[in-house]
């Protein structure tokens, strides 16, 4: 399986960072340069996405494109920023674990609440790969196809919303169809959300400083009182009383018919030493630099 790290110029602490933990699970890797939002014009930022987050989006398809290059069937794409657990070589080494039927196996884990469906063994015991129903943040890590990659550098020549939209938010207007698997638990985490080393450079993203508000709020209006009759209350009731009954059919007919639930994708574990190694050291000395500074 072809393995692709993306990584910015400017980066070369959080290349060195995954480079070390791949090393240490014996997996070849390559870089693929990323597309610097900050020094690369890409076009004005919208509501939706900022220019750094487009340049992002940009980055994963320049990977997409990288990968139809070689010969291999399946490709491991990962952001330079993530945290590897041991068990993600068995997936490397053996591309028979992708589960049937899907185009990407998600490894990653942002340790949200997603709406899943039934599952099946995939990899090691203990394991299982989801149908993907809801949106999961994050294109940290995660495995493609080669058929997926043709659809995707043939259709995404622009992107409106940040990536991982894109590509895991179904209720999106600009979501591309795509059948997704989410792998339970998962075995890679930006390393944000590792809680020891939250405070280390490496960890803070790159995309935080630059993303745009998306979502404004705005100042609730006057409420309006009308006043309706009694006949049409009692519509009222009735179309209440049906909305719900419904929505309680289609959740007992997800629930134990389909086999969707809302479900937690935990962190499989087992940090690698050189990891954890590398964010403690990065972490002692932003916490050393104000007194240096006092000095």
């Amino acid at each position: 399986m072809l393995v692709l790290l993306i990584n910015l110029a400017r980066r070369p602490d959080r290349l060195a960072f995954v480079r070390n933990q791949l090393d240490a699970l014996d997996i070849a890797f390559e870089r693929i340069e990323a597309i610097d939002g900050k020094a690369v014009d890409v076009g004005p930022g919208t509501d939706l996405i900022s220019p750094v987050e487009r340049a992002c989006a940009l980055s994963h398809r320049k990977a997409w494109t990288r990968f139809l290059d070689s010969g291999e069937s399946h490709c491991l794409i990962l952001e330079d920023d993530v945290l590897v657990a041991p068990q993600t070589k068995r997936f490397v080494a053996d591309p028979r674990a992708f589960p049937k039927g899907a185009e990407i196996l998600r490894l990653e884990t942002r340790l949200q609440h997603s709406v899943l469906g039934r599952g099946r063994r995939c990899g090691p015991p203990g394991f299982k790969a989801h149908p993907l129903v809801s949106r999961h943040h994050g294109c940290a890590a995660y495995v493609i196809t080669r058929a997926f990659a043709e659809r995707a550098v043939r259709d995404l020549t622009a992107f409106a919303e940040p990536v991982d939209e894109v590509l895991f938010q179904v209720a999106s207007p600009n979501y591309y169809p795509n059948v997704t698997s989410q792998l339970r638990p998962g075995v890679c985490l930006q390393a944000e959300l590792y809680e020891p080393a939250q405070s280390a450079p490496i960890a803070r993203s790159d995309l935080e400083m630059d993303r745009r508000t998306r979502f404004p709020r705005h100042e609730p209006g006057v409420k309006i009182r009308v006043q309706r009759s009694f006949a049409k209350k009692c519509l009222r009731e009735v179309a209440r009383w049906w909305r719900r009954s419904r929505a309680k059919a289609e959740f007992l007919y997800a629930r134990f018919i389909v086999g969707r639930v809302l479900r937690d994708v935990p962190f499989a574990g087992g940090v690698l030493p050189v990891a954890a190694a590398a964010l403690s050291v990065s972490g002692s000395e932003q916490a050393m630099q104000p007194e240096v500074q006092a000095l």
